[in-house]
Parts: C-alpha cells; structure tokens; sequence
C-alpha cells in the first residue's frame, strides 16, 4: 500500500475550523480551535514563529519517543508537542502537564486516547491518506451485546519520510497536526499518538501517528483482509463511545430446532447503513457469549425485502448447550461498533440422553431387516440392541455413514446409522430396539414394530417326456409359504410361453394338493427344451424349478412303464420302442450324466434291474428312432433314490424327504 503525502498540512481537518481564506494556515487554525476560550482573540503568530513552534513541538515527541517506547508515555510526548504548538507560553514558562496547558484537566481531550472517526468525518471508516495499523479489542462489551468490541486504529502516512525500528515517523511527514480533534476540548486529541499495534498493512512498513479510531463488532480481518488475527486487549476504553456510532443492525431467527447436545439456529441479519456488508451476529447461553458468526450465507427473500443489500445475509449454527434449561439469545451487531440489537430469546431444555430413529423394520424372504440411527451428545458411537420377538438377537454399533444425518446435525457427525438384517421364519415378527447411552443420561427406546417374513415358492421338476408324438408331459409340485392356497407354475418351451397352471393335484404325500401333472400338445418334434417357475404370491420373485430337454416324436415310438428303485439299485420297464422303419430301437439309460448301459428292446419292450450304489440319483432314459445320426428322444427322466442296504433289509427306506416320494409320483405318470 503506498500512502502519498499531502501538501496540505491538514488533510482531514481533524482540529477543526475550515479555512476562511486562503492566506490563513491550518496552524494557525489549530491554535485557535485547540486554545482555551481566553486565547480566542489573540492575534495569529507570524510564518517564521509557527515553523518555530512547529519544530520545536516534533523535536520535543522525537525527543520522548527516543526515550520510551509505551503507549502512555508516547502521548505524554505527543501532547507536549500539542502544548507547543497550541499554548508554548503557558507550557514553557508556567508548571503543569501539556494536556492542561490545551484543555481543563478532565476534558476528553486529556484523557490520552485517540478520539473515534466518525466524530472527525462522520463515517466510521478510516479516512483517506490513512491506513490500518492495528487493533486491539475490549472484552465482554456492552455495545456488542456481551461479545468483542474491536478498535482500529487509522495512522497517517509517512510520505517520502523514513522511520526508526518502531516504524513510526513524526506527522509532519504527511501534514498531520496533533490537538483535540474538531478543535474541541470535548473531543479526544487526533493525530498525536505515535503508536502502531502491527497487525494490519504489515506490508507498510512505516505508519505515521493515529489520526482516528474506527470501532465495530466484527472482526478486523474480516472487515482488512491485510489484518492478522493476532489479538490485544485494552479493557479501559471498554465504555467509549459516541452518539455518531447508531446502533442500525436488525435480523431475525425463523429457524429454531433442537437437536442432540444443543440447538439449531438459522436467520438472517444486516446492518442498512452498510451497504452490501455482511456483519456479525453473536450466540449466547444464558446471556453469556458463547459464539460469533459471520452472517453471510445467501438469502434470496432478504435481498428482495432490502433492495440493494445484496443476498449474503444469512446465518445457519449449531450452538452446544449443557443438558437442563437454557436460555439462547442472538444479538445482531453493527458495523459502527456502537452495539448489537437483540433478535432472538427462547428457552428450550436440553436433555443429556441419546437421539435416533427407527427408519425401517421390513421382512424379506426368511429375514427380517432393521435399520435406524442413533447419536448421542457425549460423543462416539452408540450400541444399538435389536430384540425380535422378545428375544435379544443382536448389539451393533451405529456407526455407518448417513449423508442425511450429517446434514441435519452438521457438527455432530454423519457416522450414526446402524442396519442389520436377522434370519426369521414366515409370519409376523415384532422388532424391537434400543439405544444405550454413553455418560450422562438415560436409554433411548426407539420402539417396536410388526413386520412380516415370507418365504419364496419352493417345489420340484420331477419329470419331463415325450408320451406320444407332438406332446410333453411336465411332473412335479410347488408351493409357497405365505399361503396355503394352491400357486401357479409358468411352462416354456424354448423359452415361449406355454401357458400358466395351477398346482393343486392330489399327490398323498407331504405336498398334498400342491402337485401339477401337466401335458402339452402341439409340440414341434425334435429336442425341446422344457423349464417350469413357480410364480410368488409374497412379492419376493419367482423362483425357477429348472428345465429338462427331451426329445419330442413325430410318430409314437413306446413309452417307460416303469423307473423305480429296487434292491440294490432300479428297475427299468417299457414297452415296444419301434424305429420309424418299424424295427426295434436302441434304449440308452444316463445315470447322474454319465453313460451306464444300452440295450435293445424286445418285442414286449425292456424290463431291466440296473445296480446303483446307495443314494439319489438323476435317470433319463432315451432311444434312437431314425438313424444313427440323429438326436436321441428322451423317454423319461426322474430322480431315483436308492436305499441303504440296512433300510433294505428292515422292509423300510426313508420316504420323508420329497424327493423320494419324487420317485413314486414318477412312476404312477408312466403309462403301464
């Protein structure tokens, strides 16, 4: 920053008078603005005697300044001058201070501080040829509504003039006069003080003396960015002020929420007289100061009811309060500095226990899924109990991300959700959950709720063939657990829909009335691939019963009398197979995909036991009709259980399981 000088020895006016012609000096002004109202009518000293006056008032500050470098002693130096300047008879020939040589002993202009800007210029701002040299704040002020009050100091410049290691130099450099400023005793002194605190303009490296102080409610280096946040503190001008610093900041709270371990507070504020500029809004806890925010989030509805301020006038803050009762206020605070306005109270009770949600309580199929979130004021991550049915299944941690969460309650965090999913059976279940609290406080019962688990379709494809040219016969049973009624099984061949059927048949097993022995006609000979679904009726999906390819005839060829377990292994029986040239055909039996055995049937067919080793295995019986070349077509496929010999010899083999009641029903859809 480069300040360049003046010729005017007094380029603020801060002593006082307009010229009244041009012949008339601002010294001589200033001698009379700053005299006692006796020295009114003197006659103005000549040229030669003020530059005198003028050089012996900087010799006498050069002279202090060299010898002490506080704050106090530095205005005694620069009222010596003042004295010099204003009153040098009654400084150099009678005892006394020099403030008393210019003013009564208790005038403002006595009191060794430097007087506010906008006394001087009527703005609160630094006036120009003028630069921030530092500042310092007063703590707890009654004019920022409890919170900091910040005090700037405007030095001159030093034009083309150097500086010693404080980085001052004398205010002849730009023309500054020192006396009370406006020339009234009433005012405290401007242009006097040598001094500079350094956080501000630290770039300029020589400041001339503190012509006026700005005051205001918001932190200099939001205000200059060239000022550092390093802080002073003088509490003993705690209650300056005066009546050019207004109190104009207005605002309003319209959001207000309580949430885990404080309040949520949300509002806008601005001061009208500054124009554009976001000001400070302070938070306070029982009427003590607890935070300071910049008010300057965007805020369409404000800039419409104030035409020209701009939008960035909003707040948004979270405000930690201890648990019980509290009273919250904000102030808004002026850019002046004067004070702050009041904008919000309101009393709320804290509570030290945890918060949280139970979002979801679902069933699936055979599961049961619980899911939530949970925070608690003291901090980390809460353990959540899940009860089901009244029975303690699980404790998680709430500890999964939840974007949503951490948009509600910024500062708390967004690890707060838990989500666990448990193995039920079918029906209705009653979920339960709890939140235990860490510290201080109580558990929180998020409640319960009833869901229901189902189960998907279940069944078997036990048998797909061929029974007569252009026809397929399905065999099989499915069901599902969310009703006792009879479902539906969809049939495609080749993947083209072949229509949808009920499975209700009779089959006196444990599957009773949830059988399907479908026939399709219609069917193109050749290979065919047949696949079955049993459609759900608990909106879980469809489950899929698998597929068998099978050979369909285009003339009859014979048929599978029988395929059954026997002693040791299976019984095989058909009738006549016949090659469409009338001859006998070749049957090829395929046990667990592997080739076991080929054999020609006779005249009244094939009646075979095939050995087997104890177990379930998967049979599909072929014969090859039209040549050696050609696909075979499958006669039947079932799955067969072969019992163990010590069931064998008890009379006796295992029946509960469906698939070999399977085998059976495999049997009586053969045509004997």
């Amino acid at each position: 920053m480069t300040i360049s000088p003046s010729r005017d020895t007094d380029p603020m006016n801060v002593l006082g008078r307009a010229r009244s012609a041009p012949s008339t000096s601002t010294d001589a002004s200033a001698s009379e603005g700053a005299g006692p109202a006796s020295s009114a009518a003197r006659p103005a000293a000549g040229p030669g005697r003020r530059r005198r006056r003028r050089n012996l008032a900087e010799s006498a500050a050069s002279f202090l300044e060299r010898r002490v470098d506080r704050r106090g002693v530095l205005r005694r130096g620069a009222m010596a001058g003042t004295a010099l300047a204003v009153a040098p008879a009654t400084f150099a020939l009678r005892p006394g201070s020099a403030y008393a040589a210019v003013c009564a002993p208790n005038a403002l202009c006595n009191d060794g501080y430097t007087e506010f800007c906008c006394t001087i210029t009527g703005a609160n701002r630094c006036p120009p040829g003028t630069a921030l040299g530092g500042w310092w704040k007063v703590d707890g002020s009654e004019f920022c509504g409890g919170g900091p009050r910040y005090y700037m100091d405007c030095n001159a410049g030093c034009g083309v003039c150097g500086c010693g290691s404080n980085g001052i130099c004398p205010g002849g450099c730009s023309g500054t006069p020192c006396g009370c400023a406006n020339g009234d005793c009433n005012n405290r002194k401007a242009g006097c003080t040598g001094f500079r605190y350094g956080q501000c303009n630290q770039h300029v490296r020589c400041l001339g003396p503190i012509v006026c102080r700005v005051v205001t409610c918001t932190e200099p280096w939001r205000l200059d960015g060239s000022c550092t946040t390093a802080a002073r503190t003088d509490n003993a001008t705690r209650y300056h002020n005066r009546s050019c610093l207004e109190v104009d900041a207005t605002g309003n709270v319209d959001g207000f929420t309580v949430v885990p371990g404080g309040v949520r507070i949300s509002g806008w504020a601005l001061d009208p007289t500054a124009v554009g500029w976001p000001i400070s809004v302070n938070v306070y806890d029982c009427l003590r100061p607890s935070t300071t925010i910049r008010a300057d989030l965007p805020r369409a509805d404000v800039a419409a009811a104030y035409p020209g301020q701009g939008p960035n006038h909003g707040f948004d803050v979270f405000l930690r309060l201890c648990p019980g009762e509290r009273l919250v206020s904000v102030a808004a605070n002026d850019t002046t500095g004067r004070g702050s306005n009041w904008i919000f109270h309101r009393m709320v009770t804290i509570s030290p226990n945890p918060w949280g949600h139970l979002d979801v309580v679902e069933g699936g199929v055979g599961t049961l899924r619980v899911a939530g979130w949970a925070i608690d004021p003291d901090g980390g991550p809460n353990l959540v109990d899940v009860i089901v049915d009244g029975v303690h299944v699980a404790r998680i941690p709430a500890d999964i991300d939840r974007p949503d969460v951490a948009a509600a309650y910024p500062l708390l965090g967004g690890r707060a959700g838990f989500d666990l999913t448990v193995p039920v059976s079918p029906g209705p279940h009653i979920a339960c959950v709890i939140v235990r609290n860490a510290g201080a406080g109580a558990d929180l019962d998020l409640g319960c709720r009833v869901a229901s688990a189902s189960a998907a379709p279940t069944g078997n494809l036990e048998s797909v063939v061929s029974p007569g040219p252009g026809s397929v016969r399905v065999i099989g049973w499915a069901r599902d657990a969310d009703t006792t009624a009879p479902i539906q099984v969809r049939v495609t061949v080749d993947g083209a829909d072949r229509g949808t059927y009920p499975a209700n048949a009779a089959r006196g097993d444990s599957v009773d009335g949830h059988g399907f022995d479908i026939t399709l006609t219609g069917v193109a000979p050749g290979a065919r691939s047949v696949c079955v679904t049993a459609l759900d009726v608990g909106g879980h999906g469809d489950v899929s019963l698998g597929c068998v390819t099978t050979g369909v005839a285009a003339v009859a060829v014979g048929q599978v009398r029988a395929l059954e377990a026997a002693d040791g292994g299976m019984r095989l029986a058909t009738t006549r197979i016949e090659r469409v040239d009338g001859s006998t055909a070749h049957v090829r039996v395929l046990v667990d995909g592997w080739f076991r055995l080929s054999m020609r049937a006779g005249a009244d067919g094939i009646d075979e036991h095939v050995e087997l080793p104890p177990g379930d295995h998967e049979v599909v019986v072929t014969a090859t009709v039209d040549g050696p070349r050609t696909i075979p077509l499958v006669l039947t496929s079932a799955l067969v259980r072969v019992a163990q010999a010590a069931q064998v010899a008890a009379g006796g083999s295992d029946t509960g399981a469906s698939d070999a009641a399977g085998a059976g029903r495999g049997r009586s859809g053969i045509d004997a």
